[in-house]
């Protein structure tokens, strides 16, 4: 428990604030809990309420831009029906 405490732990609120910074659009602290389920993110379970993120973790993560929606755009366009 001893290196918990020695490295620096996040809300998932820090958490979506380092990230909207980073990557230029809103990140949601839904989204930040999200990738702390998927594996992507370190988390500390404090309580049964309570999950905390590892800052150097989230530093280092990288938000991939989402598309505009043309392809799916242009794939609807071609049915004609």
């Amino acid at each position: 428990m001893a290196r918990k405490q020695q490295e620096e732990w996040i809300s998932s609120t820090q958490a979506a604030e380092i990230l909207t910074a980073r990557s230029g659009h809103i990140i949601s602290s839904d989204y930040v809990r999200q990738l702390g389920r998927n594996g992507k993110l370190t988390t500390w379970q404090v309580d049964l309420r309570t999950k905390l993120y590892l800052k150097s973790d989230v530093e280092a993560y990288t938000v991939k831009p989402r598309g505009d929606g043309s392809v799916r755009q242009a794939a609807r366009s071609k049915k004609v029906g």
